[in-house]
């Protein structure tokens, strides 16, 4: 390769790099914007059900402060739901940092209602 193509490669390349953070820019500005306005994590940033934990109830709501993914979860026979809360490190709630491919502040925790685990997932 001449020196001249390897520029010109280079050229491109660094064009795409800052096409592509522009986007991802504009993609989180977009959430911190709308955040009040129905935009949701995606479902990946739910964490994991632990095994002989059953689902009840699986979906999204929202109300004035925008909306969230809602888990309902049953523990296993002879778990108690503060346990199974503890096991899936959702004693106090997290905020977890943008991904590259999620680029807003993800706000996620756990309360026990009637026996049960709620898990919640939103933005910040």
């Amino acid at each position: 390769m001449t020196t001249r193509t390897v520029l010109r490669l280079l050229r491109v390349a660094v064009s795409l790099l800052i096409v592509a953070g522009f986007l991802w820019s504009l993609c989180f500005a977009w959430i911190r914007l709308s955040s009040e306005e129905g935009a949701m994590p995606p479902r990946w940033r739910i964490p994991e059900v632990p095994a002989g934990a059953t689902v009840l109830d699986d979906g999204m709501d929202c109300a004035s402060g925008g909306c969230w993914w809602s888990l309902t979860l049953r523990p296993p026979p002879g778990q108690s739901a503060e346990e199974l809360r503890r096991q899936m490190g959702l004693e106090t709630e997290q905020e977890l940092a943008p991904t590259l491919t999620d680029p807003g502040y993800v706000v996620r925790g756990a309360h026990v209602r009637r026996g049960n685990v709620v898990v919640y997932v939103s933005y910040a």
